[in-house]
């Protein structure tokens, strides 16, 4: 799938655990804490599946963009394939840089800039396999944090075909829209089917928002803002921001800008640095991973 960098269940528990925190009602607390309490169930399960799944792969339920959540269609409608909207998301599959098929990972040296205060470690990445990160010093929060951001950032890189990805569902317009009213990020396009589902909008040959329900916890939205040139002539998402909602869709509960860099080494574009800016509690807040030294694994 395309860049859709979603935050795992962990970061989930993190911000509900921030609201609850700011909640002065006790009813709202304890209803936070029972999601909580469910969502931290759910870890033992998913931390098995979660670096073996697409980010498309990866959510239960498509959301509309605002107001209550939607199935994206109705109990007992058949599911029709529409040719167009699929031919559509499989022109800007192929535009999107993908790793080699043989491709083993990677490690580099990672430098991480927390506001100013520096750690140095190294990452280790396996595609669709594993991701080990050593900042020694650091709190295991930010640890993880650095993990995360790079975990995701290979699962969107590595290798996938269409027909094994999102190609596998049903693929329609969305018949709320109406193409004569072109919306300014183009057309949205409903994945169904199955036991997942997501959304995209396509442009131009190209993926410019994708909507997520995480199941239990949030929904997001991530708007892609610019694309460049991988040395391939494939494209590569190299701004994007992710808007996380309630799951109602009727608050934004945090917000993150993705500025990304890449590297060529040894035919393979890698990463190079990921700048990250988020609110948190009045203030805007910048992390830099830059990463160096770069190894390509066998």
């Amino acid at each position: 799938s395309p860049m859709g960098d979603g935050i795992s269940v962990h970061s989930s528990i993190r911000r509900l655990e921030a609201i609850a925190g700011k909640s002065g009602r006790h009813r709202s607390a304890c209803a936070l804490a029972e999601v909580l309490g469910g969502t931290r169930a759910l870890l033992g399960a998913t931390q098995a599946t979660d670096q073996t799944m697409e980010s498309s792969q990866a959510e239960e339920t498509v959301m509309k963009g605002g107001g209550t959540v939607k199935p994206s269609v109705g109990t007992g409608t058949t599911l029709v394939d529409d040719l167009a909207a699929r031919r559509l998301v499989k022109e800007a599959h192929s535009r999107i840089y993908k790793w080699p098929a043989g491709f083993g990972g990677y490690r580099a040296d990672v430098a991480l800039n927390d506001e100013g205060r520096i750690v140095n470690g190294t990452v280790r990445l396996v595609p669709r396999k594993d991701t080990t990160v050593e900042l020694p010093g650091a709190e295991p929060a930010l640890q993880e944090w650095v993990r995360e951001r790079l975990w995701t950032q290979g699962m969107h890189l590595a290798f996938s075909p269409f027909e094994e990805g999102d190609g596998k569902y049903v693929l329609s317009f969305d018949l709320d829209e109406d193409p004569a009213m072109p919306h300014p990020r183009g057309r949205r396009v409903l994945l169904s089917g199955g036991r997942l589902d997501s959304w995209y909008r396509i442009k131009d040959q190209h993926y410019t928002q994708i909507g997520r329900i995480t199941p239990m916890t949030e929904r997001r939205i991530n708007t892609i803002e610019r694309y460049d040139l991988a040395p391939d002539g494939k494209h590569y998402s190299s701004h994007y921001v992710m808007t996380y909602f309630t799951l109602d869709g009727q608050s934004i509960i945090g917000m993150e800008s993705y500025v990304n860099e890449y590297a060529e080494v040894n035919g393979v574009w890698l990463p190079l640095r990921r700048r990250v800016s988020f609110g948190e509690r009045g203030f805007v807040k910048t992390r830099e991973i830059e990463m160096s030294n770069h190894e390509v694994l066998g």
